[in-house]
């Protein structure tokens, strides 16, 4: 590709990315889709923080920065990098020949060369982007000051462990108890529902036991004492007291997660964890409430500090809208 043009692309690639930290700052959350942004009822016109202007227009927005304006459209999947060539002529303005591009007609022939060319693709969303390059997603921007030692949020490993897999164990642990207890209380369940709740049950050991691995192979303790802020350390107690009771059944679970979630030949391992005299349910039922407990915890300290560093637009529990004009 042209040097001129991709140095342009870049410049303009950056200064969306500026934007986009601003309005996170500023208490804009970041949308996973074009869609979401979209159906957003985030004010149309408003100020960002240092008084900044910005308007929202259907897939995108204009944020006039201090030094220039820039417009940008979400790609389908929340993509940010995407571009065209009239956001790439409004970007360079009168900075055409600092580029190297002598008219906007020169701009033009360059663009489309890239294009036949190969080095630049449309997608479906309208949008170009530059060929073989991954695509930056609007929620993993990074609005951390520098010194910051907690995480975007959607790169927090923590809160996706708790996301996408205690919620997962969560939401079977609940189905199994709701079927449980109708068994208690009417002394019997359809053959659907003991099925039913045999797949609640099995699902819910097997997703607590990959939120273990997880836990274990983050090695959570030196996690909260070496990469995040000072304030997370009296998460430490809780992190050590799960780390011990998982130690003291791991390997059966373990196992029982294997059959679970991968064609098991015998059901040796189901019925292991399972004897009687091991005791391991009531176990595994502590063990939920102990990751509950921390997980609870680590979100509430995520959110102070979210508050407490300027970061709104990751917060959860509460958020300030931008300013209306």
């Amino acid at each position: 590709m042209n040097k001129h043009l991709a140095h342009l692309i870049r410049d303009y690639q950056a200064k969306v990315h500026e934007a986009l930290v601003l309005m996170q700052r500023s208490g804009i959350r970041m949308p996973t889709s074009n869609r979401r942004w979209i159906e957003s009822d985030i004010p149309l016109k408003g100020l960002l923080d240092s008084d900044i202007t910005y308007v929202k227009h259907g897939a995108g927005c204009m944020v006039y920065l201090p030094d220039g304006k820039v417009d940008f459209d979400f790609g389908n999947l929340g993509e940010i990098d995407g571009f065209d060539l009239w956001r790439l002529s409004l970007f360079a303005s009168e900075k055409l020949s600092t580029y190297g591009f002598e008219s906007q007609n020169d701009l033009q022939m360059c663009f489309e060369t890239a294009v036949s060319e190969g080095h630049l693709v449309r997608s479906d969303d309208s949008l170009f982007y530059v060929a073989h390059l991954a695509r930056a997603l609007a929620v993993d921007i990074d609005s951390r000051l520098p010194d910051d030692r907690l995480p975007p949020r959607n790169l927090d490993i923590v809160l996706v462990l708790h996301s996408h897999y205690f919620q997962a164990a969560e939401l079977m642990l609940e189905n199994y108890d709701n079927l449980h207890r109708k068994w208690k209380k009417d002394n019997s369940l359809s053959h659907r529902k003991v099925v039913d709740l045999r797949i609640y049950l099995s699902s819910w050991l097997g997703f607590l036991a990959v939120t273990c691995e997880g836990f274990e192979d983050r090695g959570m303790h030196l996690l909260l004492q070496n990469s995040r802020p000072a304030a997370f350390e009296k998460l430490i107690p809780k992190s050590d007291a799960i780390g011990k009771m998982i130690k003291r059944h791991r390997h059966p679970l373990r196992e029982l997660r294997n059959k679970t979630f991968h064609l098991r030949e015998n059901p040796e391992a189901i019925r292991r964890f399972f004897a009687p005299d091991e005791n391991r349910l009531p176990w595994a039922h502590e063990l939920h409430d102990a990751f509950t407990d921390f997980f609870s915890a680590y979100r509430v300290e995520c959110e102070v500090h979210y508050a407490l560093n300027g970061r709104r637009g990751e917060l959860r529990v509460t958020r300030e809208p931008p300013q209306r004009w």
